[in-house]
């Protein structure tokens, strides 16, 4: 702001809102995209918590009669249907597969499938692991082993 005269004020000058009209601009492109993405992965943090449900019920499962459920997901841990549609893949002896389908999150990756699979091993007990391969979740909001 320049001072005119004794007591007297001018405003902004046309540059000067220009520049911050420039910045803030600058700022919400950048900012926007970024919250986007982040509000998506955090709401495929839902889904990959239902599956930690489902993870733990199925181990107790095998544990407990020694072999695998083929029963439906939502038979074996309250899972909701809110964000994904769940189903059982198949198993083998020391495995089992499920799949989950994005639903309900945005555009970008609703449909998209992700499947866990969860292995026993005498050795190191119950792991839970993430199909890559099989699942076309962009990596960008995979879950990190």
């Amino acid at each position: 702001m320049v001072r005119i005269g004794i007591g007297r004020k001018a405003g902004f000058t046309l540059i000067e809102l220009m520049i911050v009209v420039a910045i803030v601009g600058f700022l919400a492109a950048v900012a926007i995209p970024s919250y986007s993405s982040y509000v998506t992965r955090s709401k495929i943090s839902e889904v990959t918590h239902s599956f930690d449900a489902l993870a733990t019920a199925a181990a107790e499962y095998h544990a407990s009669l020694g072999y695998w459920p083929t029963n439906a997901p939502n038979q074996l841990a309250s899972l909701s249907n809110r964000k994904a549609s769940w189903a059982y893949v198949d198993n083998g002896v020391n495995n089992i597969r499920y799949r989950a389908t994005i639903a309900n999150i945005t555009p970008s990756v609703d449909g998209c499938i992700l499947i866990m699979n969860i292995t026993y091993d005498l050795s190191r007990g119950y792991r839970k692991s993430w199909d890559r391969v099989a699942s076309d979740l962009g990596d960008l909001y995979m879950p990190r082993e």
